[in-house]
């Protein structure tokens, strides 16, 4: 026997390949182009290949929308191409030498672009180099428009400016910052101004602050006021500073966080409120404006005395709480926030402590503490959460206290929810992951064992295999189409419009698309919709629900069986009913068909089969027309009807069948 050669056998191998390809995998090949195709239209970025000459041979649809060409005013075109922008003309040269010479950055490069209409479009371009046909080079660019992205840059920078700008322009508010050695970090014009003024010091950054305090009270009492600050405790102090010149002092101390959490410094906000202490008559007089001004704040404001006594209760106050000043004036504060209380956390004493505490002082620690906590209402009988915070008024030698409440009852309930959706989303996700790797692992199997022993396998086998691989193709695309209207709903892309539609019609339409799957196992299909009978219905979103739900019929019904497809109306609605034999399952397993956050637990032939997306897509179409979808088990638990309500609709029909 002679010695074969290697080429006449691949020749050999290759024909015999081509007359394996039947009519259904040709029918195959076009549904995975079609799919390419929507894939490709979808891609946000532009697309451009050129061939190792220079050629342009390809734009994508994105590409030409970018910067205003055709495709026929593109292709075919050699360097410099039409949307290159001369003003950029070197970056763009160096960028294509750069990649001739395989030293492109991974991370592309920023260039300026032109579009048709003259316009500068700053992009980002990946190059990257293929082979094709007959070891023929190709270079793809991926483009994206930066333009967004530039305006963000630009508007950021603009915000640090208007953020440092606002910080100098505090005339009468001294910040400062400091690390763990009391060195200064930062430090605005009016601190510098009040050091001068209070000690006659000319401050320095990473300088000691307490270098430049030239009272030992003062420089002890600053001393004590980091070092709490640096443990970690936000608080505010009123004192007189100065050695030079002496002065009031409202300071706020707060501590400074790395990204780890870690202590590294604290920060201090002063103000000098000399003249706001010898103006405290003034603003005693003043006191009708100012309730007037805070009765306008939604939050609720409450002021109370070293007493305890409430002397300020704001309309805030009001509809939060239910009851009106005149009813809350002059009472006690422990008593108040005891009523408002929920009765499991009520407990008297803690409450007098602490207000005790805040009233004396003695936990100035407390002050300007953002705390969460709960409420109840006379206008609502649930708890309500809240936010307060309590600061000290020091005015005619004497203190005020006032507390702020915000309501966040809603926003907590925002943060449930987008948790709910969060954690959904990551069971779509996960599910997916499970649907997809049969059908890929299949591919994958078949492939390998067809590479490997293809020579070697009979005929029929590998027939067999080829059309295990034309259904698996099949369901897969059934799913990824499933998967993308799903998604698309979800971000709300697709456009619902509801109108007057003869149901019967569109019934008739959803059976004779999938009539050759049903004949293929001579599945009867039997309709039993009234010839008037309307709906008010969006037709694309009624049709993906009518071949979701046969299809599934006809998924799980035995050979030579039959499926039901009904509609009853009632005054409000009409109701489908779509009745299958063939699928066992249980009342329990019926409740988390419909209800994404039961995935996980549900098993069975349905998601064997990948249906759930589609039962989810169903469920999302029907709740869109304010109707309801539900399954229900027959024939103990031998068969199944799936029923789902849609709005009625009397009068004329819309002809969209001419």
């Amino acid at each position: 026997m002679g010695k074969i050669d290697p080429e006449e056998r691949i020749k050999e191998l290759e024909l015999q390949v081509s007359n394996l390809v039947s009519h259904n995998n040709v029918a195959v090949l076009q549904k995975e182009m079609s799919f390419r195709q929507a894939l490709e239209s979808a891609i946000p970025s532009g697309i451009a290949i050129v061939d190792n000459n220079g050629r342009q041979v390809y734009v994508n649809k994105s590409f030409c929308k970018m910067f205003g060409w055709n495709e026929e005013e593109l292709l075919g075109k050699l360097p410099p191409y039409l949307y290159w922008c001369q003003q950029d003309i070197e970056n763009i040269n160096n960028a294509l030498q750069q990649t001739l010479n395989n030293d492109a950055p991974k991370e592309g490069f920023d260039l300026i672009f032109c579009h048709k209409s003259g316009k500068h479009i700053p992009v980002n371009v990946v190059i990257s180099s293929f082979i094709q046909k007959k070891n023929e080079k190709f270079w793809l660019a991926n483009v994206i428009d930066l333009t967004e992205r530039k305006q963000a840059d630009k508007a950021l920078k603009k915000s640090q400016i208007l953020l440092r700008s606002s910080i100098e322009s505090q005339k009468e508010t001294t910040i400062f910052s400091i690390d763990k050695d009391y060195l200064y970090l930062y430090f605005n014009k009016a601190h510098w101004d009040d050091m001068k003024f209070a000690y006659n010091a000319d401050i320095r950054i990473g300088t000691n602050i307490l270098d430049y305090v030239s009272s030992d009270t003062d420089r002890k009492l600053l001393k004590e006021n980091f070092d709490i600050a640096l443990r970690g405790e936000s608080h505010s102090l009123i004192q007189t500073f100065g050695d030079a010149n002496l002065a009031y002092y409202e300071v706020y101390f707060n501590p400074v966080l790395n990204e780890n959490d870690e202590i590294i410094g604290c920060t201090g906000l002063a103000r000098n409120i000399t003249e706001r202490k010898q103006s405290e008559l003034a603003l005693k007089e003043s006191e009708t404006k100012f309730k007037e001004i805070i009765n306008q704040i939604n939050d609720a404001i409450i002021v109370f005395d070293d007493q305890g006594k409430i002397i300020i209760w704001n309309k805030g106050a009001e509809i939060l709480c239910g009851l009106k000043a005149d009813e809350i004036l002059n009472r006690n504060i422990v008593d108040v926030q005891y009523k408002f209380t929920p009765p499991s956390l009520r407990d008297k004493a803690k409450i007098e402590n602490l207000i005790k505490g805040i009233v004396t002082l003695k936990t100035p620690e407390r002050f300007n503490q953002i705390i969460d906590s709960e409420m109840i209402s006379l206008n609502d009988e649930n708890v309500r959460n809240i936010q307060s915070r309590v600061f000290p008024i020091e005015l005619n030698g004497g203190y005020f206290f006032c507390t702020v409440i915000r309501d966040t009852t809603e926003i907590k309930r925002y943060e449930k929810e987008l948790l709910r959706i969060s954690s959904e989303k990551d069971k779509f996700y996960s599910v997916i992951a499970q649907y997809l790797y049969t059908p890929f692992n299949l591919f994958n199997n078949f492939a390998k064992l067809m590479a490997e022993e293809l020579d070697t396998l009979p005929l029929k086998e590998i027939q067999k295999m080829a059309i295990m691989m034309s259904k698996s193709a099949t369901n897969l695309y059934s799913l990824l189409d499933n998967m993308l209207q799903w998604t698309r709903i979800n971000q709300g892309k697709i456009i619902f419009e509801p109108q007057k539609l003869n149901l019967k019609k569109i019934i008739q339409d959803a059976i004779s698309i999938l009539k050759p799957n049903a004949d293929a196992k001579n599945i009867k299909i039997n309709h039993f919709a009234e010839d008037g009978l309307t709906v008010f219905a969006d037709i694309f979103m009624l049709k993906t629900i009518l071949r979701n739900l046969v299809s599934n019929a006809i998924e799980f019904t035995s050979k030579e069986g039959q499926i039901n497809i009904s509609a009853q109306q009632t005054q409000s609605n009409i109701t489908i009913s779509i009745l299958n034999s063939g699928l066992e399952l249980s009342p329990d397993y019926l409740t988390k068909l419909f209800n994404i956050s039961e995935i996980h637990s549900t098993l069975g032939k349905v998601e064997e089969k990948g249906t759930i997306l589609g039962l989810l897509l169903c469920k999302e179409f029907v709740e869109k027309h304010s109707g309801k979808i539900w399954v229900e088990s027959k024939n103990n638990g031998k068969a199944s009807e799936f029923k789902f309500t849609l709005p009625a609709s009397d009068g004329p029909v819309k002809n969209i069948y001419s």
